[in-house]
C-alpha cells in the first residue's frame, strides 16, 4: 500500500510540476519587486518566460530581470533565457 501511495504521489507531482514552477517564480518576483503576480499572467515554454502584466510592473521587473533569472537558475534550477512582456 505504501509502495502505491509513493507511485500516486509521485504522478500527482509530475501533473502538477508546472504549477510549482510558476508559484516559484511569481514568488521571486515577489521577493525583488514586492509585486505580486498570478500563475495565469504567467506562461513558461523552453526557456521563454511571458508575463502578462501592467507597464508599471512590467517595468519593475526589467529592472530587476537578470537578479531575477539568476535567482531561479541557481535556487530552483529553472532556466529562463528569454522574458516575453504581453
Amino acid at each position: 500500500m505504501k509502495n502505491l501511495l509513493h507511485l500516486l504521489e509521485r504522478f500527482s507531482n509530475s501533473l502538477h510540476k508546472d504549477t510549482l514552477i510558476k508559484e516559484r517564480i511569481a514568488e521571486t518576483i515577489f521577493t525583488y519587486t514586492k509585486v505580486k503576480i498570478t500563475n495565469d499572467k504567467l506562461l513558461l515554454k523552453e526557456g521563454v518566460l511571458e508575463l502578462e502584466a501592467s507597464a508599471v510592473v512590467k517595468n519593475e521587473i526589467k529592472l530587476k530581470e537578470e537578479s531575477i533569472k539568476t535567482e531561479l537558475k541557481e535556487r530552483f534550477r529553472i532556466n529562463i533565457t528569454r522574458v516575453l512582456y504581453k
